[in-house]
């Protein structure tokens, strides 16, 4: 785990062997360290405006053929929270994505401010939606994808752009990448 992340890793079992154990906080270790610096320091950022002192990310394994997502995102007492929920069965462990996109989806969940407090940042975001046309060409890719929120876009591209900065496609959406860019100096700052 990473000390200074301020991420809470809970693995939540009772059948869980050791070894089963040590596996998922390895990969979630393995999917923490491919986070860039300065989204572990927004999830610091993020966390000290809103008075929590940590991120929970629940771990919570699942049986083959369940149909739990493999992510969601919620609250445990007030704070923000994550919860991966990968199929487990044996010592196999299917994540259902990429892990370490998964963890980036949560840390842009942390990151992101409440609407309420931060009406510039969603402005600026909507208009950068807007100016890219980014709804238009996310359903493109999947209609589920047209009734989606600010949100659920900034977090998707949070997570693209943590991963993956110099994707040839950001070339596309130049208003996207330049709110993230700023989004992520900021946190360098």
């Amino acid at each position: 785990m990473l000390s200074d992340s301020q991420l809470n890793v809970y693995i939540v079992g009772d059948n869980l062997s050791p070894r089963q154990r040590v596996q998922l906080q390895a990969q979630l270790d393995s999917a923490l360290r491919a986070l860039p610096q300065w989204c572990l320091d927004l999830v610091r950022a993020a966390l000290e405006r809103s008075g929590a002192r940590n991120f929970p990310l629940v771990i919570e394994p699942q049986p083959p053929g369940g149909d739990a997502l493999p992510l969601s995102l919620g609250h445990i007492e007030g704070r923000p929270a994550a919860y991966l929920r990968p199929r487990l069965e044996g010592d196999r462990i299917e994540w259902l994505q990429d892990r370490r996109y998964l963890v980036a989806k949560a840390a842009a969940y942390v990151c992101a401010p409440p609407r309420d407090d931060a009406p510039d940042f969603w402005r600026r975001w909507a208009e950068a939606v807007a100016a890219d046309a980014l709804r238009e060409v996310a359903t493109s890719a999947h209609e589920a994808w047209a009734d989606a929120s600010d949100r659920d876009l900034l977090i998707e591209m949070f997570a693209a752009y943590a991963l993956n900065p110099s994707h040839p496609r950001w070339a596309e959406l130049p208003s996207v990448l330049g709110f993230l860019e700023g989004w992520g100096a900021k946190a360098v700052s």
